[in-house]
């Protein structure tokens, strides 16, 4: 099985997910957010990494593969949370992804707020593997997250092939905006204003910015000149930190 050939197709199944899971073929990297008025790390996102017979493969396809099976996807996302938490890196906030779809029944808000009560400095980011956006099962997430006092992000403001929802961008306490922002800019200037107008309502509701995608040095000028909070993508990359595999 070629590395082309799972990026083409994206072959996948429910016995490769649940083989990589058996196998424990996942590991975490952890990308640096950096803080534009301080210069350091502020915190990291913890990305997961996926391989089936030693041939490494995309997120989305294992995700979208694990999202039609109710309780595959929940221990997908529960093994992984373990790996991210126990290698995160010492220092700052640590962002990790979940999805609605993992808050629909009372064991898995049990041992989703449960888990995330325990940790120190961690930042929930809520994002939609699929296109399948429920705004009920959303609105019950943000609820019992919130009603743990758990630091909440909205992930992939600006990616097209994302659902948007203002419920979640008022409850946030950080906003995430898509790498696809800084092709858009590039395309018409004038995308620009609309971000724009993204960071003077975070500014006025107190919430914090994060671009992501940042890859040179003129995408890190646009970022400082659009007064954004935080960035991060491949210019950090030599701070990146890697689980065990």
């Amino acid at each position: 099985m070629s590395s082309s050939h799972l990026r083409k197709e994206h072959a996948l199944n429910y016995d490769d997910v649940r083989r990589m899971l058996d196998h424990k073929s996942f590991w975490a990297e952890y990308e640096p957010i950096i803080d534009m008025k301080e210069g350091g790390i502020f915190g990291y996102e913890a990305l997961a990494r996926f391989s089936l017979n030693g041939v490494s493969v995309p997120p989305s396809p294992v995700l979208e593969v694990a999202h039609h099976v109710k309780e595959l996807f929940f221990r997908l996302e529960r093994e992984l949370k373990d790996v991210q938490l126990k290698h995160r890196p010492n220092e700052g906030i640590l962002f990790v992804n979940i999805d609605p779809h993992n808050f629909s029944d009372g064991e898995k808000i049990n041992y989703w707020r449960d888990l995330f009560e325990e940790v120190e400095n961690i930042c929930v980011e809520v994002t939609e593997n699929t296109d399948d956006m429920q705004t009920a099962l959303l609105s019950h997430c943000l609820d019992e997250l919130q009603k743990s006092g758990i630091v909440i992000a909205q992930d992939d403001i600006g990616n097209d092939k994302k659902p948007f929802c203002f419920d979640l961008t008022h409850r946030a306490h950080f906003l995430k905006f898509d790498r696809t922002w800084l092709l858009k800019m590039r395309i018409c200037e004038d995308y620009k204003e609309i971000l724009k107008g993204f960071l003077s309502f975070a500014k006025a509701q107190q919430k914090r910015t994060i671009l992501e995608g940042v890859e040179s040095e003129e995408d890190f000028a646009l970022a400082r000149a659009l007064g954004v909070d935080f960035v991060q993508g491949y210019i950090f990359k030599h701070l990146n930190i890697h689980s065990p595999r």
